[in-house]
């Protein structure tokens, strides 16, 4: 009987991932990775065989969504394999249904939970995880698909007094993080259209990159002032606070480096 382990790498470069992690990944007859879920910049695939003293073999959507049967599924009912993945293992549904079809194939499955922008995000702005609402991506737009589902979130949780985490998308392919300024930019055209209030230019907001890292870039202010701000490390999420706890204000002004007139 085989098995599958789902690890996560975190969220920063080869030296986010757990000591169990880098212990599981080590004992596996084969190491896979995947970086289409979320891109990791930062990560080097040599240093990271380097850590594990074996060969990584990097995974495309299609080897886990339409090929796992014949590739990692195939491998894993003959041995032991890992699976490395960024962030926490199953917030992508993906890896849901990967683990799924293991455990209809009689594989035997098991996940190492890594750090997750779920948890993170909250934590470097000083925000509390349990006053978020739903979280929503902002997808890369073309001439023929642009949601507004993403402001409709915003909307909704500010209503409820919630924060928003917002996250951005990411192209695999093309090796592309979407910015702070382009996730603002596209909700600031949808509140143009819809005048609803949720993401004006005076709103409060939390720019966030580089999270998992020494040195993670958090800044807050408002809207505005956060399009006209410059965030090197990728890739990057933005935070809408709703209600605010005087602590959670706080917080903003020390750990995101928030101006009291943003406040405002």
């Amino acid at each position: 009987m085989g098995k599958l382990t789902f690890i996560g790498l975190g969220l920063h470069d080869e030296k986010s991932l757990s000591l169990l992690g880098l212990e599981k990944a080590k004992a596996a007859d084969r190491v896979y990775a995947e970086f289409y879920t979320n891109l990791m910049p930062k990560l080097s695939i040599k240093a990271l065989e380097n850590l594990l003293a074996k060969p990584v073999t990097v995974l495309s959507r299609g080897d886990l969504e339409e090929r796992a049967e014949e590739g990692i599924l195939r491998q894993a009912s003959e041995g032991e394999v890992a699976l490395l993945v960024p962030g926490d293992p199953l917030v992508a549904t993906t890896h849901i249904d990967l683990r799924l079809r293991a455990e209809r194939a009689g594989i035997e499955t098991e996940v190492l939970n890594g750090v997750s922008i779920y948890s993170a995000a909250p934590a470097a702005a000083g925000l509390q995880v349990y006053k978020f609402g739903k979280t929503v991506t902002v997808p890369f737009p073309t001439p023929f698909y642009k949601p507004e589902t993403p402001y409709e979130v915003v909307v909704e949780n500010s209503r409820r007094g919630l924060h928003t985490l917002v996250l951005l998308d990411v192209d695999s392919e093309k090796g592309r993080c979407m910015t702070v300024r382009e996730g603002l930019e596209y909700l600031l055209e949808v509140e143009e259209k819809r005048k609803e209030g949720a993401v004006t230019p005076r709103r409060l907001a939390v720019g966030l990159a580089g999270l998992g890292s020494l040195k993670p870039e958090v800044k807050g202010n408002r809207v505005e002032r956060l399009l006209e701000t410059v965030f090197e490390e990728l890739p990057q999420c933005i935070i809408f606070p709703g209600k605010l706890h005087f602590m959670e204000a706080e917080a903003l002004k020390v750990f995101a480096g928030t101006p009291e007139e943003a406040f405002r």
